[in-house]
């Protein structure tokens, strides 16, 4: 019994052990299982971290892009984009300091020059160590044993501990000792070189001193997105550039176009009252170049046209101002030179121009006007109009010459219109054009006003031509030019203004080539652009010699304009559209109506009024019309009366 109970016991002892044992492995399963989980916890931990400093820093580098993306829509210089960029890497990304390279073509070589760093507590111990400005080194692009140059040739990115390497070959070259004592400054932290390359061309390397002593992948790539936004910069600052230069001059020559001429022009004449110097205008003019585009063809004429534009740039000086007017016209603008150097100056240019073929043994000529300020007038307008006379009276002595400007010609620019008009009528052809000019100056011109010469030539015009244009009561017109302005309040001057544009625009007219006039069917878009054009054309070609006649010119190139925007240029409407061109326009198309043409027979006034009035505020100014239409019935009802 004894053994029996004995026995039992150490089975349950057993048993007992086994469930210890048991009891034990799972304490040593759930302990492991415990630690695994805790180690992976530790592991999530860090990478929570890690992870959550990378989104800080891809923030921060998101709020840093913003920013440079905001200066650059700015339309700030590059200098400005180029220390945001630097500022945001060393300000919010932590970087202990940042410049950039650029290359500058000197005429020693080119070389790599800081454009832009920040400035902080590491650039001021630099400052310190080097006793000058970093700015003060360049990096000459020959000296291929340089990592910045090696870097930007072979368009890698490359990282390293040493400051010295990058001033490798400085000019002038850094003592050695100064560069050890910026490595040691520096320690172990990593300095990284970026090339910067635009279009293909390399502009310069970002260059950044890490805080830390290794850089990673991300890092790597937040930082070749940051030069990348330099290439952006870069990239749009050349397109501004670009634009701003096309917006200030001519396409074909290069030089400085008609807009920009004015405002350096007025500039001038502020700096030369200012200090009483004197500055000289010189104009010129190439001579017979319609001649040589109609013998060679306009290519050859552009090379005449960019030619004047490489002799202008060669004989002027850095401080002189050439400009192209548009068509054969050119100005130039010399500084501190009186009428004395003026004329030395314009004399050497048209040497220069007559010397330099254009092709092979073609030749072309110029005729050359000079005027001074401070001398010659006190005014703006009255100095171009000045050295335009001369110029024309260059062109009316012979040719290929230079005219000075003399006071006592401003009297006699009647006779500049009369020989500009001959030349008109040369060039169209004209019959009997002799005849005309001898009708013309038998006038004493003298004692005429512009309005009367302008009528006169008119009036010759008339009688040589079977135009239909030549009995369209000019008179008439005149007399409901002078009614219809003094009803819509337009002064004495601009009033005479309007008179000659009457006169202008039919003498346009009749210059209209005879086979489109007379002919019978209606009229291709050509034929009808020419009718329109043509007296614009004839009117500036007549009033070129004269700068005060703008007024003129701007009535009769818009007397075509519909008062809807329809008509022709078609680039005003409504009240934008001269009043004169109004007046002008109800005027001619009444008395076109009132006439035979080719394809119908001439209208009956009502019938004229009728169109006239249903075309009131879509064609015409209604105010106008109603005006006009008033004034023409209660003439017919006095007539009637009488």
């Amino acid at each position: 019994m004894a053994a029996g109970w004995f026995k039992n016991i150490a089975k349950k002892v057993k048993t007992f052990k086994n469930q210890v044992n048991v009891l034990e492995d799972n304490v040593m399963d759930e302990r492991k299982r415990f630690r695994h989980i805790f180690e992976r916890n530790l592991l999530l931990e860090r990478e929570i971290t890690e992870r959550t400093e990378e989104l800080n820093q891809a923030n921060k580098s998101l709020l840093t892009l913003k920013h440079i993306w905001s200066t650059m829509n700015s339309a700030e210089p590059l200098s400005e984009v180029l220390s945001t960029v630097i500022n945001g890497l060393s300000d919010e990304l932590g970087y202990l300091y940042c410049f950039v390279f650029q290359v500058y073509n000197f005429e020693s070589g080119t070389r790599l020059k800081i454009r832009a760093a920040n400035e902080n507590n590491f650039s001021t111990k630099m400052h310190d160590i080097l006793q000058s400005s970093i700015f003060s080194y360049d990096i000459p692009l020959s000296n291929e044993n340089n990592i910045i140059v090696k870097a930007l040739k072979n368009k890698d990115i490359v990282n390293t501990k040493s400051f010295k390497k990058l001033f490798e070959g400085a000019v002038p070259e850094i003592e050695e000792e100064k560069l050890q004592a910026i490595d040691d400054l520096l320690g172990n932290r990593i300095i990284s070189i970026l090339p910067i390359v635009v279009q293909g061309d390399p502009f310069g390397c970002l260059v950044t001193i890490s805080i830390r002593s290794d850089i990673g992948n991300t890092e790597k790539n937040f930082l070749s997105l940051f030069a990348g936004q330099i290439e952006l910069a870069v990239t749009i600052a050349n397109l501004f550039e670009q634009i701003k230069k096309q917006a200030i001059t001519d396409g074909l020559t290069g030089l400085y176009n008609r807009r920009h001429f004015d405002q350096c022009l007025t500039a001038e004449v502020e700096r030369a009252i200012r200090l009483n110097q004197p500055f000289t205008l010189v104009t010129l003019d190439l001579d017979h170049l319609k001649k040589l585009n109609d013998t060679y063809g306009h290519s050859v004429g552009d090379e005449a046209i960019k030619q004047i534009g490489v002799i202008l740039k060669k004989n002027a000086r850095s401080v002189d101002i050439a400009a192209r007017f548009g068509g054969e016209e050119f100005s130039l603008i010399l500084p501190g030179i009186d009428v004395e150097g003026g004329l030395i100056a314009a004399e050497r240019l048209r040497v220069a121009i007559g010397e330099s073929p254009i092709k092979d043994s073609l030749y072309i000529s110029a005729s050359i006007g000079v005027a001074t300020f401070l001398k010659h007038t006190e005014s703006i307008a009255e100095l171009l109009e000045l050295a335009d006379q001369a110029m024309y009276s260059a062109k009316k002595n012979g040719r290929n010459k230079v005219e000075v400007a003399n006071k006592q010609e401003e009297t006699d620019w009647q006779h500049l219109i009369v020989n500009t008009f001959v030349e008109l009528l040369v060039k169209q052809q004209i019959p009997a054009a002799s005849q005309i000019v001898k009708d013309v100056q038998s006038n004493k011109l003298q004692n005429e006003n512009l309005l009367e010469i302008m009528k006169c030539i008119y009036l010759s015009l008339s009688q040589t031509c079977t135009n239909i244009y030549k009995n369209e009561y000019i008179n008439e017109k005149l007399d409901l030019v002078v009614m219809l302005a003094k009803k819509f309040g337009l002064s004495e001057q601009e009033i005479e203004k309007l008179k000659v544009a009457c006169v202008l625009h039919n003498i346009g007219n009749l210059l209209v080539p005879e086979n489109i006039l007379i002919k019978p069917g209606p009229l291709t878009k050509d034929e009808r652009k020419q009718v329109l054009e043509h007296p614009i054309l004839a009117a500036k070609e007549i009033l070129r010699p004269i700068k005060s006649t703008g007024y003129i010119i701007n009535i009769i190139e818009h007397h075509h304009e519909h008062w809807d925007g329809t008509g022709y240029p078609g680039i005003l409407s409504g009240d934008n559209i001269p009043q004169g061109s109004r007046i002008l326009y109800v005027i001619d198309a009444y008395y076109a109506m009132i006439n035979d043409r080719p394809y119908r027979t001439a209208l009956a006034p009502e019938k004229a009024f009728e169109i006239l009035i249903n075309g009131a505020g879509t064609v015409w100014d209604s105010h106008v019309v109603d005006q006009f239409v008033s004034m023409q019935r209660n003439k017919k009802d006095l007539s009637k009366t009488v």
